[in-house]
């Protein structure tokens, strides 16, 4: 089946994260023997326009790994005009089919990521083109209540439109369906798959080293590292022989820096900076625990990468986590509170022996590999296909049947 991906952000380069599990999504989809290509409507800000001296604004096209991806950035100059940038990404998106068509051929289906703006721009390509759509949600904006009411629309216009909605956990799932009534029973979870890069786990040497906990993410508010950090810090008080790994950049970087200052734990803790996609599995091999402290997460991707590593996982009920973290490998704490995550800490170091990176792994990539996310989605691309199938064949017979 030929399977058109129009993503609403998606990576610029090898080592960008930004979107990295769509590009993920796409190759495990191409290996489960699908024909599989990319269009990515890129809209740059001004900050970033000043960083690329030699950036060129045009549309480019490459072979990424066999699969065929076609870029177009742009700059973002109409951000407060309601509905501005919207049309600018259709614009976009619209230059790009046509150049994709003309070389790859027509799609059986578009599978957009997230409604603003991708859902809602294949949901009018999918008019013009007669070509099936299904859209996957992935944004916590909808929770977090960044969207404008006229973003909102452009949300609606993409599920009610949309053969199939996915959300990436279930918490999500309940959460459109609050908020976007229309769509209530048309929601199917499938979450997001992680790729095939960690190695078969081994156990770690724990008994001659500290516990090290780690923490990926973007340094904002909502990330919750200022939780972390203090409930680290009740670590060190309750005496375990730990250190705490922070991976990851972002406005908050110095004031979290200054806060381990403050609270005398700067000696255990370790700020890393980005890591790439290609290094997390060797970090991953190199940390005893993975601890998830956000305050919202649609799905929570680091925390499934660390148990496809076998790595267990503390993670906070923000969302996405409920549906990844088990009691064989891992614990779930309450967002916001220090202390339960501390405490969590504490616990799963003292009992990390019973917890077996080779059955960890072996449970998370029954789940979340390519190859089940792949399956799922195949499944759902079918009943799709063969629906609209079916109903040309029924429009063919009504035509056929009426008088001349």
């Amino acid at each position: 089946m030929h399977i058109l991906i129009l993503p609403s952000w998606y990576p610029k380069h090898p080592s960008d994260v930004t979107g990295v599990f769509f590009r993920d999504q796409g190759l495990a989809l191409q290996k489960h023997g699908h024909h599989v290509g990319v269009i990515a409507p890129q809209l740059e800000t001004l900050r970033t326009l000043f960083k690329k001296t030699n950036a060129k604004f045009s549309l480019n096209f490459e072979l990424d790994d066999g699969m065929p991806t076609y870029r177009h950035p742009l700059y973002a100059f109409l951000p407060r005009l309601p509905y501005g940038n919207y049309i600018l990404f259709k614009w976009l998106a619209k230059r790009l089919i046509k150049r994709y068509i003309a070389e790859q051929g027509k799609p059986d289906i578009i599978h957009a990521h997230s409604a603003i703006y991708a859902g809602a721009v294949a949901a009018e390509l999918s008019h013009e083109l007669k070509i099936p759509f299904i859209v996957t949600e992935h944004s916590s904006g909808f929770a977090r209540k960044l969207y404008a009411s006229w973003q909102v629309k452009l949300a609606k216009k993409a599920f009610t439109q949309a053969k199939k909605c996915i959300a990436v956990s279930p918490e999500l799932s309940s959460l459109l369906e609050t908020q976007i009534p229309h769509t209530r029973g048309q929601w199917t979870w499938i979450p997001n798959m992680v790729a095939d890069r960690f190695n078969q786990p081994s156990p770690r040497d724990t008994q001659s080293r500290s516990i090290r906990f780690l923490n990926l993410a973007m340094m904002n508010d909502n990330k919750g590292q200022a939780d972390l950090i203090n409930a680290f810090k009740q670590v060190v008080e309750d005496k375990l022989q730990s250190e705490l790994w922070l991976a990851g950049d972002g406005a908050l970087r110095t004031n979290l820096e200054q806060q381990t200052q403050y609270l005398g734990i700067a000696d255990k803790v370790r700020f890393l900076g980005m890591v790439p996609p290609a290094a997390v599995p060797g970090l991953l091999e190199e940390v005893d625990v993975m601890v998830v402290s956000s305050h919202y997460e649609t799905f929570g991707v680091v925390a499934a990468e660390a148990l496809m590593a076998g790595v267990p996982v503390i993670a906070t009920r923000c969302g996405g986590p409920e549906c990844i973290v088990t009691e064989a490998d891992g614990i779930l704490v309450p967002i916001k509170e220090p202390q339960a995550l501390g405490q969590a800490m504490f616990q799963l170091a003292q009992n990390i022996a019973n917890y077996d990176p080779v059955e960890i792994s072996k449970h998370a990539r029954a789940r979340f590999s390519g190859e089940a996310v792949a399956e799922q989605l195949t499944k759902l691309y079918r009943s799709v296909f063969f629906s609209r199938k079916n109903d040309e064949i029924a429009l063919e017979d009504v035509s056929q049947n009426e008088c001349p």
